[in-house]
Order: structure tokens, then sequence, then C-alpha cells
């Protein structure tokens, strides 16, 4: 039975299959559902009739904020389906009686290794670019909706923690260092980025009146 994408199953589906042991859905898929989710309660503040302060200038900015957001709502979910495309079972099957063999097999596993890090690193850099957009709508939005904003920004937020601890598992298997060296050194960034845009986001929803 091959593995279902997020187009072929109910949110319960998944959610079950996640559950299970031969899970083909780990936690990259599940820190990129956690940001779609965000995603959506964002977009939906984003397109109320109400704004902050009902003018031009936060109609427009929610507009693009918006329009950005969904774009990395749509990349989000197809990260889902690269996760659970991408598998380290065939590099790790290659034969290894010689030693030409295992050269081949340990350069087939961190060619592998690689493809599944580029998932969570790519769900990072999503949801560190939606919380930079979650700071807009915070600032813009509808004043009674912050309830919903706070949430979107705790799930993006969320989505970036399990995508960067995952990958910080991963990368003591690889034997790149300079390679190795990149990722974190991007992981930090992205990290800062992330913590800045949430910290905007709440001192916008901590402005709003009680």
């Amino acid at each position: 039975m091959s593995p279902l994408g997020p187009g072929d199953m109910s949110l319960r589906d998944f959610i079950e299959t996640v559950g299970s042991v031969d899970a083909p859905h780990g936690a990259v898929s599940t820190a990129a559902v956690a940001g779609g989710l965000g995603s959506s309660l964002l977009l939906m503040v984003a397109a109320l009739p109400q704004t902050r302060s009902d003018s031009a200038a936060d109609r427009a900015k929610l507009v693009d904020a918006a329009t950005a957001l969904a774009s990395v709502q749509q990349q989000l979910i197809e990260t889902i389906e690269t996760e659970t495309a991408v598998k380290l079972f065939t590099a790790r099957s290659l034969p290894q009686a010689s030693e030409a063999q295992r050269a081949e097999r340990s350069a087939a596993i961190q060619f592998a290794l690689r493809a599944s890090a580029d998932v969570p690193l790519e769900v990072m850099r999503l949801c560190a670019q939606g919380l930079q957009l979650a700071a807009t709508i915070a600032a813009h939005g509808n004043r009674a909706a912050s309830a919903d904003v706070q949430l979107g920004v705790a799930l993006l937020h969320a989505g970036f923690d399990g995508a960067r601890s995952s990958l910080e598992a991963k990368l003591s298997s690889f034997t790149d260092a300079a390679y190795v060296t990149s990722v974190a050194d991007e992981m930090v960034r992205r990290t800062g980025e992330a913590t800045a845009s949430t910290r905007a986001a709440e001192s916008s929803l901590k402005a709003l009146p009680a």
C-alpha cells in the first residue's frame, strides 16, 4: 500500500496515521501541518471586513500579507508529500560486500540524508516567513480576532520548532562538516528571525485593549 498524501486523506485519517508505528508521516509532516493550520487562522483574520483601524492602509497591508501567506501555506502542504517520498531504505539496502560497494552505499546514504534534511529546513524557512507575515496581520488585523492571531502564531512557531528539532537530530549523521556548518548557521539565522517575528506579533497583540 503506497503512502497517502495530504490530498488523499481526511484530517482524522492524518492524525490517526501519525500515531501509527508504521506512519509514512512523521514529525516534519506534523510540523508542516501545524504551520499550515496557523496560516489558515491568520488568513481568516486578514480576510475579515473590519481591520484594526478600518483604514485603507490597513486593508492594503492585510491583502499583501494574505497573498504571501497563501503561498507559504501551499508550500507547507507540498512539504508533507515530499517528506513521505524521502526515504533512506533504498540506500541502506545497497550491497556492501566490497570496499567499493561500501563506499557507494555510504555516498548514497549521505545523498539521501541531504534530501531528507532539505525538508525540515524548508519547513523552518516557511514557518519563519509565515511568522513575519503574522506580525503584519497582528498589527493591522481586526482587534476582536486577537485570540485567533495568537493561536496562529503559536501553531507556526510550533511548526518551526518541530522542524528544527527534527533537523538537529539528523545533523549528527552527516560526514560533510562544511555542509553541517552551513545548515547549522542557517538554523541559527532562521531561529533569530522566527523569534523576532513572534515577539513583534505578541507585542501588537498586547497593545490591544482588554
